[in-house]
């Protein structure tokens, strides 16, 4: 070896070679579950056209978030079935809601990236209403001990109500898109939404 230094230094990088080698395969190994995990995350959210949505309800006052689904084409490429969850919550009226909503999009014939579409469908909702502000316990006698009670989620005054939405909005091809949602029966009121689908 002392004669041959370069015969040396190649053992040296081929032993190197061999542990990096074995190193990239360890860590392979090692991120495989964690990719699989990632891989069906994904799958699943293109397989559904899954998107997020938010906006603000104007009567009732609440502020609106959301998740929901896109299945598409039905009965033609323009008409899509978007079932989605939503929890609306404000000063007074706390709501979770089921929406069963189907969209038609317009064939625009401008040069806008800008899609409109209407749409319609069912709303299943649980409402309550009621006033968060705290409340003096009383006695029998009258008076007050200064304790309050603070209860927002009082189920005995929570309500079950179904109606009809009606949507106008419009999106573009990246995913995004904005819409009113008027909601008639039920909880009636109108939202102002952006969202974007995945």
């Amino acid at each position: 070896m002392a004669f041959c230094p370069c015969l040396a230094l190649a053992q040296d990088a081929t032993l190197q070679a061999r542990a990096d080698v074995s190193a990239a395969g360890v860590a392979a190994n090692d991120q495989a579950p964690a990719q699989g995990a990632q891989n069906a995350v994904s799958e699943t959210v293109k397989k559904f056209n899954i998107g997020v949505l938010g906006g603000v309800a104007v009567d009732p006052e609440m502020i609106t978030l959301g998740a929901f689904g896109t299945f598409s084409p039905i009965f033609s490429k323009d008409v899509a079935f978007r079932p989605g969850l939503y929890l609306s919550f404000g000063e007074v009226t706390t709501e979770f809601g089921i929406d069963l909503d189907f969209t038609y999009t317009v064939d625009s014939t401008a040069t806008t990236n800008w899609r409109p579409y209407v749409g319609g469908g069912f709303n299943f909702a649980l409402s309550h209403q009621g006033f968060s502000a705290p409340a003096d316990s009383e006695s029998s006698d009258g008076s007050t001990d200064g304790s309050t009670s603070n209860d927002r989620f009082d189920f005995g005054d929570t309500n079950f109500d179904t109606g009809f939405n009606f949507i106008v909005g419009a999106r573009r091809p990246s995913g995004v898109f904005f819409e009113m949602k008027a909601t008639a029966y039920g909880v009636a009121n109108v939202k102002l939404l952006a969202g974007f689908k995945f």
